[in-house]
């Protein structure tokens, strides 16, 4: 194996995973309907940043990082809809 061939293999492996850490964040905000824990600042300054990678990618025809981006800004995405919708159905009767 060559190094080219490591680092590829390194990085899809390293994208995935970072893939997969928010998938445990997706399960829990969507059977407990409940997503005060969650900063939707956070969720999209990291979705905007993850958005201008994803634009260096496609530039450079980097298919790894158009793949891992591609991957974390659909979960990413997902997440922010949980967010907002279940943000919403647990707000007061007076705020809502």
């Amino acid at each position: 194996m060559n190094a080219a061939h490591f680092f590829e293999i390194l990085g899809v492996t390293g994208s995935l995973i970072m893939c997969v850490s928010v998938i445990p964040q997706i399960i829990k905000t969507y059977k407990t309907k409940c997503s005060d824990g969650l900063s939707i600042s956070y969720l999209i300054i990291l979705m905007t940043g993850m958005s201008m990678i994803m634009l260096y990618a496609l530039y450079v025809k980097d298919m790894v990082f158009i793949f891992g981006n591609g991957l974390a800004l659909l979960l990413t995405g997902i997440l922010i809809v949980l967010c907002f919708r279940y943000r919403r159905k647990n707000l007061p009767a007076s705020k809502k």
